[in-house]
């Protein structure tokens, strides 16, 4: 490191645990290749930084201060044993959902620095952001973070806006009696807002659907709708829509009644991905 060079605080910190978990991970490995019954361990360690401090990017960044300068802060760091329970129980989740998003996925809606502040404020993915709109907290977030609030409902407006990203035809349960309607399930995101069901038109005709989620619809089309222009729309001034054509699964197609099976190992396969979807438009 470079007199001048200067690093985040967490890093130092990280830096200093992640040395302390080698050092206890090796007197693990010496107690039992030695089959010693009694050794010693780390407890506390208490560590006085003197570093000079920065605050740039919303990053508090630290220069270690050299021998002999005065005008140096500093920082009285104990580290302590904490066991895993604990740290669990303390740490703040991440997200599991797949379809959970973090802010940068934003893009020039929001700068770095509006992103770090909605972090202190513990959004930190666009879940917990609608979920913050959804309980009215917009304006408090706004008077926490000192952001402009018609900026963050612009902001939630993106990230509100549905996406379908893949049509396709439901494959008959194996083992059913052949009375099943034929199906289209349509994947994306945001494709339900507030648990009320998004209007779905198919070649500008109403289509029913059967099941809704933020991720996905079950819809019944009719036997004329399996080709077209699909178009979502989850709010008055949230849409979207996509060209697809899954003619070729319309029942009846091949003779039959019910639509044609699909290959489940051929399912992803490029040329199947071909006929289910065209690339998309998005509409706002």
């Amino acid at each position: 490191m470079t007199r001048d060079a200067t690093l985040r605080l967490e890093d130092f910190i990280q830096a200093v645990q992640s040395q302390l978990d080698n050092a206890q991970a090796a007197m693990a490995v010496k107690a039992r290749n030695l089959n010693l019954p009694l050794t010693f361990a780390i407890k506390d360690i208490n560590l006085d930084l003197r570093a000079h401090v920065e605050f740039t990017d919303s990053e508090i960044r630290i220069r270690p201060a050299a021998a002999g300068e005065k005008e140096a802060s500093v920082f009285h760091l104990v580290f302590t044993a904490i066991t895993r329970p604990a740290i669990e129980e303390n740490a703040i989740s991440l997200a599991t959902d797949p379809d959970d998003q973090p802010l940068e996925e934003l893009g020039d809606e929001l700068t770095t620095d509006e992103r770090k502040r909605l972090e202190w404020a513990g959004v930190r993915t666009i879940k917990q952001f609608q979920e913050a709109e959804e309980r009215g907290a917009v304006h408090t977030i706004g008077r926490v973070t000192n952001l402009p609030i018609d900026r963050l409902r612009k902001a939630l407006e993106r990230a509100s806006t549905p996406l379908v990203q893949r049509v396709e035809p439901v494959t008959p349960a194996p083992g059913g009696d052949g009375g099943e309607p034929p199906l289209l399930r349509v994947r994306g995101r945001n494709l339900v807002r507030n648990g009320t069901f998004p209007q779905v038109r198919i070649g500008n005709r109403p289509v029913s659907i059967l099941k809704s989620a933020p991720s996905e619809l079950l819809l019944a089309p009719d036997d004329d709708q399996w080709a077209g222009e699909l178009s979502l729309r989850s709010a008055p001034t949230l849409s979207t829509a996509m060209s697809f054509d899954l003619s070729a699964f319309r029942p009846g197609a091949d003779g039959s009644t019910q639509p044609t099976p699909v290959d489940p190992l051929r399912a992803t396969a490029p040329r199947v991905m071909g006929i289910a979807a065209v690339p998309a438009e998005t509409r706002q």
